[in-house]
């Protein structure tokens, strides 16, 4: 008994299959990017709390607060046997090349608070977008349009217009913060790599365990006896920390390393933001208009996602 082939799909039959695709893309994408607005908002508050802490106690001792709170949450919402599951990851070395990134990246970056502006410290750290849409062509495999990249270029620019005072007097903590964002993004890439074969609870807790073992080494050197009131910023610190940490995970799960590149620019407002409220410097003329070319190359993307949906 034969078996007829199948008849040919007719181009309008394929046509609205195409543009479903494309929505769920574009919906992705927009979730993507909303997911990792909000988890930037919490790490600049994270980060605002550490500047407050670093400017009264060893930044070893700040980071060892930040992850042993975060582990300490975790530990609290999964115990005995349901933290097994947590355990259990199929790459082992590039979750544990994640947690050491990640508690590099956090040392660099809270050292050179101490010494800069929260908000020229976050601008300058902001060539790590550049440095993930580079290296996620190579590793990823993603496709990079030349509208995407004059995205990411554009936002470079507006952090360049933002630190452009800074560079005058030149600090070795700005040195130290293009070191962090080369480390940041190959932190972002790794993260990329594992979403796609571990949970997003246990990479954020084999993220806090490497922090909280590596921050243990250190107290003996740095050891100071927090007060009750640092205690609890250490715990908000821990707790924003893992909040934002699943964010930007769950924001890579869904949608590209070079989509989401432009919009962790975000965070430079909300660094500049915190820094007015809390430490009164006031942004200047050059955080203004940095600030809008950020936003505006952000908006950008979000509108090429939609034309491309139509298109699709």
């Amino acid at each position: 008994m034969s078996i007829s082939p199948k008849p040919p799909v007719s181009a309008p039959d394929r046509a609205p299959a195409a543009v479903a695709r494309a929505e769920d893309v574009s919906e992705n994408a927009v979730r993507g990017i909303g997911l990792l607005i909000t988890a930037e908002l919490l790490f600049a508050t994270m980060d605002t709390l550490a500047k407050m802490l670093g400017q009264e106690m060893p930044v070893p001792m700040v980071a060892w607060g930040r992850y042993a709170f975060h582990l300490g949450f975790m530990l609290m919402f999964f115990p005995g046997r349901r933290l097994l599951p947590l355990l259990r990851v199929r790459q082992v070395k590039l979750t544990l090349l994640r947690g050491v990134l990640l508690l590099t990246a956090t040392m660099s970056f809270f050292t050179a608070i101490r010494y800069i502006p929260l908000a020229d410290a976050v601008a300058i750290g902001f060539v790590a977008p550049l440095f993930v849409v580079a290296l996620s062509i190579p590793i990823l495999g993603e496709t990079v349009g030349p509208r995407r990249w004059a995205a990411v270029l554009i936002g470079l620019v507006g952090v360049v217009v933002i630190v452009r005072p800074g560079f005058a007097d030149v600090h070795w903590a700005y040195g130290l913060m293009i070191f962090m964002a080369f480390i940041f993004a190959v932190f972002v890439i790794v993260t990329r790599m594992l979403t796609r074969t571990e949970e997003t609870l246990s990479i954020l807790f084999y993220a806090a365990l490497m922090g909280t073992v590596g921050t243990s080494l250190m107290l003996p050197f740095f050891w100071q006896t927090p007060t009750w009131e640092q205690l609890g910023v250490m715990a908000a610190m821990g707790a924003i920390g893992g909040v934002s940490q699943w964010l930007m995970i769950n924001a890579y799960k869904v949608a590209t390393a070079s989509t989401l590149a432009p919009f962790q620019y975000v965070q430079i407002t909300f660094a500049a933001f915190w820094g007015y409220v809390v430490f009164g410097d006031i942004p200047d003329i050059w955080v203004i208009c940095g600030g809008s070319i950020v936003v505006a190359s952000g908006l950008y993307v979000i509108h090429r996602e939609a034309t491309l949906a139509k298109k699709g």
